[in-house]
């Protein structure tokens, strides 16, 4: 029981590696190549070499500035889906409320597994931006005073040593950037699947869901008794009312009542 979990384990941790979880960091492994096994101290011949090695140091930092590009404008498009969809929840809670508890369940792990994404999205491409982590290579300004006494084809040498070092190490932290772009856009896209899966089901639930017609059941209600008896009442002086004629006597001055029973006409 015991080696079937964490066989069970393993297999879910493999599933979750593409997209930056459980990831072990690169181990420092030794370049095919020492920079000091380069001997040569030709001025010609280092200077061939030195120009062959500009051309692969500005290659790799064509490709730095790519990757960094396609970071930041994942970020920005995660950003930006990212408030769509919450915007869009609001309306999903508020049709769901009368699906049946399978449908409920059914659009809530789509909804949690599509946040889930777009943030491991966030999380693997902010990786890239953390300076600390990525020491770049360089050369140092020190060899201009170290060889400034000899030889110009001995400073070109110090010069191919310092790009052959630079280039082998600067290469590998690229690399780190490259795998967490990859694990970004493997999330990103898996977010996205995800959300199509959701509006797919929930224009499929809104179109063939009938929602429930619950009774409306009033509690307390008020008994009115001798209902029709009273409206009788109120019907017949409004009658009586209108079939009244008010006429004025000259020597009296004053206001009498005729009703319509003694009326002459």
């Amino acid at each position: 029981m015991q080696l079937s979990m964490s066989f069970l384990m393993k297999k879910i941790k493999e599933l979750f590696i593409p997209f930056g979880f459980f990831v072990k960091l690169p181990e420092a492994t030794e370049s095919t190549y020492k920079s000091d096994d380069y001997i040569t101290v030709d001025k010609g011949k280092s200077e061939q070499h030195k120009n062959y090695l500009k051309s692969i140091e500005q290659e790799e930092a064509n490709r730095l500035n790519i990757i960094e590009n396609k970071t930041a404008q994942l970020i920005s498009q995660t950003g930006i889906i990212f408030s769509l969809l919450s915007l869009f929840v609001p309306i999903l809670i508020d049709k769901v409320t009368d699906l049946s508890w399978k449908a409920k369940i059914t659009i809530l792990v789509f909804l949690l597994g599509a946040f889930f994404f777009y943030m491991a999205t966030i999380w693997n491409a902010l990786k890239n931006f953390n300076v600390k982590k990525f020491n770049y290579s360089m050369p140092s300004p020190k060899n201009v005073i170290k060889y400034q006494d000899k030889e110009l084809g001995f400073f070109f040498a110090e010069e191919v040593k310092d790009l052959l070092y630079c280039i082998g190490t600067n290469i590998k932290i690229t690399n780190i950037k490259a795998n967490n772009l990859l694990y970004s856009y493997n999330s990103f896209k898996l977010a996205n699947v995800l959300t199509g899966v959701l509006v797919f089901v929930f224009c499929i639930a809104l179109l063939f869901f009938e929602p429930k017609k619950d009774p409306v059941t009033i509690q307390n209600p008020i008994e009115i008794k001798n209902f029709n008896t009273t409206t009788e009442k109120i019907v017949d002086a409004i009658n009586s009312i209108h079939d009244t004629i008010y006429i004025q006597k000259p020597d009296t001055a004053k206001l009498h009542i005729l009703p319509k029973s003694k009326r002459k006409h």
